[in-house]
C-alpha cells in the first residue's frame, strides 16, 4: 500500500481545526479508501509484451495513461471535486509506482488552475501537492480562492533508469480536467513552465 496514503485521519487531523479535519476527511476517504481496489486491480492485469522493452517508469505511465479518459468530460469542478480528483489520480500514479517497485517519492503533482475573473490575476497558477501532514493547510488555500477554474493536474515523474538521459530523466504527465481551447493553452503554459524548471518532457 501507498506510503502515502497510510496515514490515520486522526493522525492528519488532531493538531488542526474542524475545516482541516473535513478536508483530511476527503483525503482520506478519496485516496485511501479506494487504494485497496486500485493495487487490486493492477495486480490483475495482463503483462503487455512491449513492457520489457521499457524502463519500469515507463511502463508505470503507460498504465496509469490507459487507466485515463480518452477526452475530458469539459465540466467545470468544484472546489471539491477538482480536490478529490487530484488526490484520486495522485493515488492511482503512486499505486502504479508501488506495484512496479518504485519509489513513490519519485512522483509528484501540481494541481493547475486560473482565476480569469479575478483582477490582477495570473494567467495560470501551480499550486505543489504537499506532504499529507500539510494536505488541510493545502485544502484551506484551494478553497479560498476566488472564482478558480481548475484545468487538471500536472505530474512530474523520475525515471531513475534513465537518469543518463536529460530528456528523459524527468518526465511531464499531464492530465487535463477541461477540453475548451483557451483551458488547453493555459494548461500548456503550466506545462512550459514546468519544462523551464529542468522537467524535459
Amino acid at each position: 500500500m501507498a506510503r502515502w496514503c497510510q496515514l490515520s485521519l486522526t493522525k492528519l487531523s488532531s493538531p488542526l481545526g474542524t475545516s482541516h479535519w473535513y478536508y483530511c476527511a476527503i483525503y482520506h476517504y478519496v485516496v485511501s479508501g479506494k487504494i485497496g481496489s486500485m493495487i487490486e486491480e493492477v495486480k490483475e492485469r495482463r503483462p503487455n509484451p512491449l513492457d520489457s522493452m521499457m524502463t519500469k517508469a515507463q511502463v508505470v505511465r503507460r498504465k496509469f495513461k490507459s487507466g485515463l479518459p480518452r477526452s475530458p468530460q469539459n465540466k467545470a469542478l468544484s472546489k471539491l471535486e477538482a480536490l478529490s480528483r487530484t488526490l484520486e489520480l495522485f493515488g492511482r500514479f503512486m499505486t502504479e509506482m508501488d506495484a512496479a517497485g518504485l519509489l513513490e517519492s519519485d512522483v509528484t503533482a501540481d494541481l493547475v488552475y486560473c482565476q480569469p475573473e479575478t483582477p490582477g490575476a495570473e494567467p495560470v497558477v501551480t499550486a505543489a501537492l504537499p506532504a499529507p501532514q500539510h494536505i488541510g493547510k493545502f485544502c484551506d488555500g484551494i478553497m479560498a480562492l476566488d472564482k478558480p477554474r481548475f484545468l487538471g493536474v500536472l505530474f512530474i515523474q523520475t525515471d531513475r533508469e534513465a537518469a543518463d538521459k536529460p530528456d528523459k530523466h524527468h518526465v511531464l504527465v499531464t492530465c487535463p480536467f477541461l477540453d475548451d481551447a483557451d483551458s488547453k493553452l493555459r494548461l500548456l503554459a503550466a506545462r512550459r513552465k514546468r519544462q523551464e524548471k529542468g522537467v524535459a518532457n
